[in-house]
């Protein structure tokens, strides 16, 4: 007399002798979709970074810009105490005191 299995245990049997036959092919499949899932979550960090290496360098422009704007700053007030100088040596200038300043009268 032969033992039967329920339905499900065959399925179950079956399903186990076919995992085993394939198991290369099962082995293949599933190094193809971690290997798919690997390029997928690559590629977002990858635009991602770029998106962030596009902010950087207008930020970079911009302090640039500011950098540029200070430097003519500085040139304009260098070039101010560089008059004084040459007023105080070479033409002998020098500031008034408290005592000889005369405030001129609003109207």
């Amino acid at each position: 007399m032969q033992f039967e299995l329920p339905i499900h245990n065959q399925l179950v049997v079956a399903l186990y002798r076919d995992l085993k036959r394939y198991r290369g092919l099962l082995f293949f499949t599933v190094v193809a979709i971690a290997s798919a899932l690997t390029i997928i979550y690559q590629t977002h960090s990858y635009r991602e970074l770029m998106g962030e290496r596009e902010s950087l360098l207008q930020e970079r422009d911009q302090l640039d810009v500011e950098w540029r704007h200070l430097l003519v700053e500085q040139n304009a007030l260098s070039e101010h105490s560089r008059i004084e100088t040459i007023a105080r040596n070479e033409l002998g200038m020098n500031r008034p005191d408290e005592e000889q300043e005369v405030l001129v009268p609003w109207q």
